[in-house]
């Protein structure tokens, strides 16, 4: 399950204290920030058998500074200064500030450096990783993980995030996760992996249609559309021991379910009267509240950050067009006037900006808009992308686009640039959805 994937045991602790003379510094909000040179020498092997040949071994260390190197370049922070310049004797050098020649890696524009080594202990992987200031000389971060052999690439995630925080002052988001539809193994099934699309994990296997997965608040849980009783009902899946459970299965439909920010509702659309309509679900009580009536289809509602908004798809006024209704009045008013179809509204962490498909002409392109419907900008231009959802320190979008009949993963920056396929070896992935910040 879930939990032997996810829940691995870290031991993670400062290995040596932050030195305040060390200042390095990373300011997210500076038009076109000069990228900051960053080194990272191959890990050595430590402890008894730290000089094997053994190909296993290397193996594990290139994984690690791989997967640091990965992490470290799609942040867009740094220029990555390749291995073949560096002048150091990766064998002479050591992990301390006094067994390091500086000098070499300030004639090769390395302003920082990442150090590193790593033992296998039983059935665990210890690393040990620092960050350097060439200039200063000094140790500006230490840390120290013992985690699972089954998965080196997760502890290198760990450092990747304390290495962001510490320089921006920001949480980083590589031990964040991701959530989608793939139809890999003929059915359409609900898939979980790391950011990056390594290590993805099939959390469904009922064999039927299951569709427009949501993470919890917290990230343990996932609420997902499956039609496994014959009729698209909403089911809540406990990621950490598997527990599966219908949340609503009305006669009809049961769609779109999306759970407010403290986690104790659920937004969805049901079969109405006169059409398909949205409401709440109290996740205590199991008490519905109507929110629509009208004889438009309602459908896809996104919860705003502070809970006092819902922005949704409608087409009430004709064409589907992306409205916002204020739960406390409940007035309801347009955002969109432009396209054919607007949809899969998706707000931002912080609440400004809402995130949305739109087509014009049967193509759909990646929109972003402000929270009350101005400033909208196109971000993607080949008429086959869908389903944007946000990264939780809103820096990105991931979405599904088409070629060719196939549907694929591919992440860009906020502002449209950077655009890149995220691997996740299960092919036709649909519907990708960000976790939250992850315990």
């Amino acid at each position: 399950m879930i939990t032997k994937t996810m829940a691995f045991l870290f031991a993670i602790f400062l290995l040596l204290p932050f030195v305040a003379e060390a200042k390095v510094y990373i300011d997210l909000a500076a038009p076109q920030a000069k990228k900051l040179p960053i080194a990272i020498q191959d890990f050595k092997p430590l402890g008894e058998g730290a000089r094997t040949t053994d190909p296993a071994i290397a193996r594990l260390g290139a994984e690690l500074v791989d997967t640091l190197r990965s992490d470290i370049r799609f942040s867009g922070l740094f220029n990555i200064i390749e291995k073949d310049a560096y002048l150091e004797d990766a064998a002479l050098s050591g992990l301390t500030e006094d067994k390091i020649e500086f000098r070499l890696w300030r004639a090769i524009g390395a302003d920082t450096l990442i150090k590193g080594g790593f033992s296998i202990e039983k059935d665990k992987l210890v690393v040990e990783v620092r960050l350097f200031d060439s200039v200063t000389e000094k140790q500006v971060l230490g840390k120290k993980y013992i985690g699972s052999l089954a998965n080196p690439r997760r502890v290198m995630h760990y450092f990747a995030d304390n290495l962001y925080e510490e320089l921006t002052g920001r949480k980083g988001i590589f031990t964040t996760r991701i959530m989608f539809v793939s139809n890999r193994d003929g059915n359409k099934e609900i898939y979980v992996a790391d950011y990056d699309g390594r290590n993805a994990l099939k959390v469904t296997r009922n064999k039927s249609i299951n569709l427009s997965p949501q993470w919890s608040p917290d990230g343990r849980k996932a609420l997902y559309v499956s039609y496994k009783r014959g009729w698209p009902s909403l089911f809540q899946l406990d990621l950490t021991n598997g527990q599966d459970s219908a949340v609503s299965a009305k006669p009809g439909i049961n769609i779109g379910g999306r759970y407010s920010p403290d986690g104790t509702r659920v937004a969805l659309t049901l079969s109405g009267d006169k059409s398909p309509e949205l409401y709440t679900l109290d996740l205590s009580t199991l008490e519905y509240r109507r929110l629509t009536d009208n004889y438009g289809i309602d459908v896809s509602p996104a919860w705003s950050p502070d809970s006092s908004r819902i922005a949704y798809v409608s087409d009430v006024a004709g064409n589907p067009h992306i409205f916002m209704l204020e739960l406390a009045t409940g007035a309801a008013r347009r955002l969109t006037f432009e396209g054919r179809y607007n949809s899969s509204p998706a707000w931002s962490p912080d609440g400004s900006k809402i995130a949305f498909s739109r087509s014009d002409s049967g193509r759909f392109n990646i929109w972003v808009m402000n929270a009350d419907g101005g400033g909208a900008t196109q971000l993607t231009f080949d008429g086959n992308d869908r389903s944007p959802s946000w990264s939780p320190d809103g820096r990105y979008l991931i979405y599904s686009s088409t070629a060719k009949g196939v549907s694929a993963l591919r992440v860009m920056r906020s502002d449209g640039t950077g655009s890149m396929k995220v691997e996740t070896g299960t092919g036709n992935e649909k519907s990708p959805v960000w976790s939250p910040y992850l315990q």
